[in-house]
């Protein structure tokens, strides 16, 4: 009989890191694991039952499945993510049973998602392709290798629309000013690149440390009454709770300036949906470039998705191979620990 133990996963391992694992545990790769396909409870409950310690990515892991799964045998729950959202947390604490995670995992790539959607709709990129893709800026039909000579070649019609004059001139992110809405793992890379851009940076997070702000020479805005007419762009990096939900609403955009910029690549349900959309239709923020919806996916009569001041991806900033890799670094970081009978570091805390 082996005295390995029992480990139920669905969250995709380096083959590295899974050679390592099966050293101390007897893995059973759930039958789901790396499709599209979302198990239900029974799912859960009849692949799960009877292991020590069950890690996944985002299957659901509701208050039933854990209940049930406690009683037989299960001490300890992993989630490949940064925030398990999908696990019932108090359920969890409730039945003693940990729930280690990978903080931090896509903190770099989705600061680049973020800085790229910023720089797509300063540069106008996504509505030049589009209108490029339409056909709007493109002439007839002819053979690509016959080109005249000439020294300057510029994109314009004399008797059609220009792309030059189609969309609002664009304009530089450089020695322009950047508000940050929360100062986390995310928000801080996102501080640094856009340091790294000859920008000015400000964060509005009073739960961050003066030494953080100090380190990344961040200014730190005690009150976003305060920050948000500086700012050209604001940007948000927020988890859920309770405080957070809804946060951002008219005041926010009554207090944002007209030719200002909105990014958010963190949660939709920290920004109330209805301000956001009157704050576009209304002119009162010039655009918007957003990764998350408030319902996923998005509905086709939703209407931001009708606008021609909002850039809408569909929650695609966090993904990407290197954030794998990460996240498997550290859950089996974590695993390794466990099996060693040595204390987690990567526990999550919250339970709201």
């Amino acid at each position: 009989m082996s005295d390995k133990i029992k480990l139920a996963l669905s969250a995709e391992l380096l083959p590295d890191d899974m050679k390592k694992i099966k050293e101390k545990y007897d893995v059973k790769i759930l039958p789901w694991t790396g499709s599209d396909y979302l198990p239900t409870k029974e799912d859960i409950i009849s692949e799960c039952i009877d292991n020590e310690v069950v890690l996944i990515y985002t299957d659901p892991m509701p208050k039933e499945c854990i209940d049930v799964l406690s009683k037989n045998g299960l001490k300890l729950l992993g989630c490949a993510r940064a925030t398990p959202n999908n696990i019932d947390w108090k359920a969890a604490k409730d039945n003693n049973i940990p729930i280690i995670h990978a903080p931090g995992r896509n903190a770099h790539t989705v600061a680049e998602y973020t800085v790229g959607m910023l720089l797509a709709i300063c540069k106008r990129i996504g509505f030049s392709y589009h209108g490029l893709m339409d056909g709007r800026f493109l002439a007839d039909e002819k053979d690509i290798y016959d080109v005249p000579e000439r020294k300057d070649v510029i994109w314009r019609f004399k008797d059609r629309e220009n792309p030059r004059s189609s969309y609002p001139w664009s304009i530089d992110v450089y020695d322009r000013t950047i508000g940050l809405v929360g100062l986390g793992a995310i928000g801080q890379n996102v501080a640094l690149i856009c340091k790294g851009m000859g920008m000015n940076v400000i964060a509005y997070d009073p739960y961050q440390s003066d030494e953080i702000f100090s380190k990344l020479d961040v200014k730190k805005a005690e009150d976003y009454r305060e920050m948000l007419p500086e700012c050209d762009f604001v940007s948000v990096h927020l988890n859920v709770t309770e405080d957070t939900r809804s946060m951002i609403n008219d005041e926010w955009f009554d207090l944002m300036r007209i030719d200002a910029y909105f990014i958010n690549t963190a949660r939709a349900a920290v920004v109330d949906q209805k301000a956001l959309i009157e704050a576009l239709e209304n002119k009162k923020i010039a655009f918007a470039a957003i990764d998350v919806m408030w319902d996923e996916p998005a509905p086709k009569n939703h209407p931001l998705l009708k606008m021609d001041n909002v850039l809408i991806t569909p929650h695609m900033g966090g993904i990407s191979s290197d954030v794998k890799k990460w996240a498997s670094q550290m859950v089996t970081d974590e695993l390794m620990r466990y099996a060693n009978k040595e204390k987690n570091i990567r526990v999550w805390t919250r339970l709201e």
